[in-house]
């Protein structure tokens, strides 16, 4: 079912706002993002229709169009978002279909790649002192633990979603 009547902030249901505002809040405390930035990527995944302008966007989220536009075009560019252009009509945006377990996904992929720079950085500062070394063995540790994680954990998320 779409929806016909044009989504205010204050228009959103109490618990749209709420939730809304729970991921604003996540992102600005956990990322420094700002409240309207993190209000887009919570709106977005939650937005009536589900193609939204950038004026349908911002009136949802209490934004300017220059608080948000550089994030459309990052989560567009990301592969996150997808830009929907129809001639004569205004350019809609909508979240990618899974777009976030793959944007999850493609981030865990890289982090093996992390592991291993931080391993030869290891190497590289071999006949350094102690102080200087700590920082990044505190940083090769995490990754290499995560890392040794990760491959296990993808395939429980694979077969969960082959079940779904």
């Amino acid at each position: 079912m779409t929806s016909t009547t044009e989504k205010t902030y204050a228009t959103l249901t109490e618990g749209e706002r709420t939730f809304v505002d729970e991921v604003a809040r996540h992102y600005h405390e956990a990322h420094g993002v700002t409240w309207e930035k993190g209000r887009v990527m919570a709106w977005m995944i939650i937005s009536d229709p589900i193609e939204q302008t950038l004026p349908q966007i911002c009136a949802a989220v209490d934004a300017a169009p220059e608080s948000i536009e550089q994030l459309i075009e990052q989560l567009t560019l990301a592969g996150l978002y997808q830009r929907v252009e129809t001639p004569g009509e205004e350019t809609r945006y909508r979240l990618v279909d899974d777009g976030y377990p793959k944007a999850v996904s493609d981030t865990f992929a890289s982090w093996p790649e992390y592991h291993r720079i931080f391993q030869f950085g290891l190497e590289v500062l071999a006949d350094a002192d102690d102080a200087r070394r700590k920082r990044i063995a505190e940083i090769e540790e995490l990754f290499g633990h995560i890392v040794g994680d990760l491959a296990e954990m993808s395939k429980r998320w694979e077969a969960h979603r082959t079940a779904a």
